[in-house]
């Protein structure tokens, strides 16, 4: 015997519109959302390895406290200057400040950041950025990810433009 239930439409006894977890599905791992943003811009850094700029943002609204976002920043880029070795750092801030969950490299001793450290050689010779990070925000408030650039004395440009793509995974 096959039974079949048909619905217009399925709301909760208060009205609102059930979510995937009231309906008894497991969405833990699923995609639920995603945003990008990319930039063709130059970036000059004003020098210093204190001085970061900034390249480009993007912001999610979690649509639940236990989501994870996964950040992907990816781009190539090329050194704007003769000298023969720079030493290019990038990182992304979560609201301005520093990722609370990472483990990793830090400037000016306290706060920390997601850090991705690469080299460019001569003038013009790309250099791939490439990295992704899972970071918890623990909100549902519109979050702002920002990514940042230092190249000590010298400048940069991204060949095609520099991208930030951010994933609200379920938790």
């Amino acid at each position: 015997m096959t039974s079949i239930i048909k619905v217009d439409t399925l709301q909760k006894a208060n009205g609102a519109t059930p979510t995937a977890g009231d309906l008894g599905i497991n969405t833990t791992g699923n995609v639920l959302q995603v945003v990008h943003n990319q930039s063709t811009a130059s970036f000059t850094s004003a020098g210093g390895d204190s001085s970061f700029s900034n390249v480009l943002a993007q912001s999610i609204t979690p649509t639940s406290t236990s989501s994870k976002i996964k950040i992907t920043v990816c781009g190539v880029y090329y050194a704007n200057n003769t000298s023969t070795f720079i030493n290019h750092r990038f990182r992304v801030l979560r609201d301005g400040a520093g990722l609370s969950d990472y483990n990793g490299a830090q400037d000016s001793g306290t706060a920390q950041y997601l850090q991705y450290r690469t080299s460019a050689v001569n003038n013009h010779i790309p250099v791939p950025l490439n990295f992704t990070w899972i970071n918890s925000p623990n909100t549902t408030s519109s979050t702002t990810y920002t990514l940042q650039f230092m190249a000590p004395n010298g400048s940069l440009s991204f060949y095609e433009g520099a991208y930030i793509y951010l994933e609200e995974i379920a938790g």
